[in-house]
């Protein structure tokens, strides 16, 4: 078999202590039983507001109770952001939270994604989310080979970036990394957030949705500086293909970004 994930997009709440669904309820594929094995958020900012931060869990509930184990409690981290000190802030940027979790599920599970919102906001923050799942164990590796493409994204719509033709001596994609800066000015509530689709007419890949590396909260006011990125690596998977296959990479991005989204994303194989 071969990797898979599914992921979700969406606003959080606004007060303290709520909890919101992101997106709808995901169902595993038929055909299981699959192990999932890793849950992943980011949170960031539509629009910043003075003396706020950002700071909250993801919420993982299985709604058809056919997980074992029941990932209750399930609350797990998601990196915020800490409280802006004027009114003229650079664009921040929020690592990728992703755990390594050993749940199995039958085929057709579903699950539902939710936000905590720890402190509470004046305006909603954006949250993006999801698992990663096989039925095998997905192996770290060295990487050997990789490949990358590149695309400026402006529409909230699902966008290629490119595609990847594997070399002939191909035999597995190990490896996945995404990233996307904005382009150009920035726009008052634009944060630049998204999730990367793999499809193929080679290659079983769906589903296949998987977060990018970093997401970028909005900028406040006149934006001032500029932020650290935080360090960031390939995504652990497991694809059989066939050598020469071509992998065409998509993004949807949570918002338009005026601007455009500089997106690249990167296949490591073997």
């Amino acid at each position: 078999m071969a990797t898979h994930a599914l992921a979700v997009q969406g606003v959080g709440g606004t007060a303290d202590a709520s909890i919101t669904q992101i997106g709808t309820d995901i169902t595993l594929p038929a055909g299981g039983p699959w192990k999932i094995q890793k849950i992943w958020g980011q949170a960031c900012l539509h629009t910043p507001t003075v003396s706020e931060s950002l700071i909250g869990s993801l919420v993982i509930d299985s709604k058809s109770g056919d997980i074992s184990p029941d990932p209750a409690p399930g609350i797990y981290p998601i990196m915020g952001l800490p409280v802006a000190m004027g009114a003229n802030e650079p664009q921040p940027m929020v690592p990728l939270s992703i755990w390594d979790v050993d749940w199995d599920a039958a085929g057709k599970s579903v699950i539902k994604l939710s936000f905590l919102n720890r402190g509470g906001n004046t305006v909603a923050p954006e949250i993006a989310c999801g698992i990663i799942f096989d039925s095998d164990i997905i192996e770290k590796r060295p990487l050997r080979f990789c490949d990358g493409v590149h695309a400026s994204v402006a529409a909230a719509v699902s966008t290629i970036v490119g595609t990847i033709t594997l070399a002939e001596k191909a035999t597995r994609i190990i490896g996945l990394c995404a990233n996307a800066l904005n382009g150009g000015a920035l726009t008052a509530s634009e944060e630049t957030m998204g999730i990367i689709t793999l499809q193929s007419d080679d290659v079983k890949l769906p589903p296949a949705q998987y977060p990018m590396s970093f997401a970028c909260s909005a900028g406040l006011g006149t934006p001032t500086g500029a932020c650290s990125t935080p360090g960031y690596g390939f995504i652990p998977i497991n694809i059989p293909v066939a050598g020469g296959a071509r992998v065409k990479i998509y993004v949807t991005t949570s918002i338009a970004v005026t601007g455009g989204a500089d997106v690249c994303a990167y296949l490591a194989y073997e």
